[in-house]
């Protein structure tokens, strides 16, 4: 890297104007616009919101299966396509013909299918067309959040989560159909909040030729036992459809508040290892009281469930950003196949969910310990596989090789990132002085080095003060000469 190459940098010395104080505000179409595109899966899983009064348990549960189906199978065509057509953002045409399919298709289900008893084939084939879009707005704003800073993940997936439970609550209290009509439309409020969004990030690169991206199989693990954690969850409530759905958004919510909360209370000391730490001791407490739960505290033990895989599942997408961010893993193949591993999973456990409940099963102690015995020995193999990498900041086996001499191929982020932490470790610099360093090396502006990390500029000021006394430094060029070679 040439001085040359380092666009305008901060300085300790520089002054900043009123205007630039609005930089650590968020951009609040992020995380409208995925929590939303939450919320729509949320609302249409719950059965008092869609189709509301309308008592057609068999059509709903056509309409879940579905859209399940329908999931599952867009995200393995994009992960199978991935390679030829690149970017989604690249192709905005064919999405918002996805996502109008979705809208269009949501209202059709919602307001006349389910209600007018159409036929089960006719329900099952809309449904299977509506999980489309949403399949495709998810892998859209994997995209996004893939090209922001390891913070602005954290923080406006927060905000995402929040927005989720407030707008799902929101809808829950209409009547209907509007309660339908708002359902419906949120796919393409998500998709306007996405298009906006991609203007604001830098564009993905298209995928480099002579360069193969490996899976990060024991993330994808992860979240397949979460998800089919959160598909059995259920089991013992004496009226599981749609009640786990509405544990979800009251877990989302919760979880959404509480990271965000940590994030600016360990600002300094922040990263994704306490979300793992978080959600094991909760998933191991909700599994433990499953043989005493009874009628009554069998919904405690279920959200408690959801609350834990909305903490693992936060996890593994925040880990799945960050592989693709630092290591430039292109994100639709690895996204889509995550999703399409985790939602198999969870149809797997809502089947057998179903199944229990049509038996006797549930009312039998051994088999309620074996579930709550069998939950934790499940929970304490992700605990492994997530001990099993040397730190959270390692690929997990993503990154790209080369196709001549399977050798791994860093790509420039990678390197500047590692030279920060290779300065970081020499110079002893904080890890939010690390990140400072890097940016700068980018060529970030004090506005953007608030934006990204959600720092005031007297904050920014006194962390670039510190970075030049430990540095050693006096100007600009200076701190470029440590990145040059």
């Amino acid at each position: 890297m040439k001085p040359s190459d380092v666009a305008r940098a901060l300085a300790p010395e520089d002054q900043s104007t009123e205007d630039e104080a609005i930089g650590a505000r968020p951009l609040p179409a992020r995380y409208l616009g995925m929590g939303v595109l939450i919320a729509w899966l949320c609302c249409t899983h719950v059965v008092s919101i869609f189709p509301g009064s309308v008592d057609e348990p068999v059509l709903r549960n056509t309409f879940d299966t579905g859209m399940r189906f329908g999931d599952i199978a867009t995200f393995l065509v994009l992960a199978l396509i991935a390679s030829r057509i690149g970017p989604l953002g690249k192709r905005l045409a064919l999405c918002t013909l996805a996502v109008a399919l979705t809208t269009i298709g949501t209202a059709a289900i919602g307001l006349w299918l389910i209600p007018g008893q159409a036929s089960e084939t006719i329900v099952s084939a809309i449904s299977f067309a509506t999980a489309i879009g949403g399949a495709v707005l998810f892998c859209l704003w994997a995209e996004t959040y893939c090209q922001m800073s390891g913070m602005q993940t954290i923080v406006y997936g927060a905000l995402s989560c929040i927005t989720a439970a407030v707008v799902s609550f929101v809808i829950g209290t209409m009547e209907e159909p509007y309660a339908i009509i708002a359902t419906s439309l949120l796919p393409a409020v998500s998709f306007g909040c996405v298009v906006l969004s991609l203007k604001s990030v830098p564009r993905e690169k298209s995928r480099p030729t002579g360069i193969r991206f490996p899976l990060p199989w024991k993330l994808l693990l992860l979240m397949a036992l979460a998800g089919f954690m959160s598909g059995l969850a259920g089991s013992l409530l004496p009226s599981a459809e749609g009640t786990g759905a509405i544990h979800r958004v009251m877990a989302t919510g919760l979880a959404g508040i509480v990271i965000l909360a940590m994030v600016f209370v360990r600002r300094e000391r922040c990263d994704v290892r306490f979300l793992a730490k978080i959600g094991l001791p909760v998933g191991i407490v909700a599994l433990a009281f499953i043989p005493f739960a009874g009628p009554v505290w069998a919904y405690a033990v279920s959200f408690l469930i959801k609350l834990a895989y909305v903490w693992f599942t936060f996890f593994v997408l925040l880990m799945l950003a960050h592989i693709a961010y630092r290591f430039e893993v292109p994100s639709l193949r690895l996204f889509a196949i995550a999703r399409a591993t985790s939602e198999a999973a969870m149809f797997i456990g809502v089947s057998l969910r179903r199944e229990i409940q049509r038996t006797e099963l549930a009312s039998s102690d051994l088999f309620l310990y074996a579930i709550a015995i069998g939950g934790i020995v499940l929970l304490l193999i992700c605990t492994l596989i997530w001990m099993s990498e040397r730190s959270v900041n390692a690929d997990w086996g993503a990154s790209g090789i080369s196709l001549e001499d399977s050798v791994h191929v860093p790509g420039p982020r990678e390197q500047l990132i590692t030279r920060c932490e290779q300065l970081a470790r020499e110079y002893g610099l904080t890890a939010r002085e690390a990140e400072i360093l890097g940016l700068i090396a980018q060529g970030k502006s004090r506005m953007e080095i608030e934006q990204e990390l959600f720092l005031s500029q007297n904050t920014v000021k006194t962390h670039a003060r510190h970075l030049y006394a430990k540095l050693g430094v006096h100007s600009k060029e200076d701190v470029c000469e440590l990145f040059e070679g």
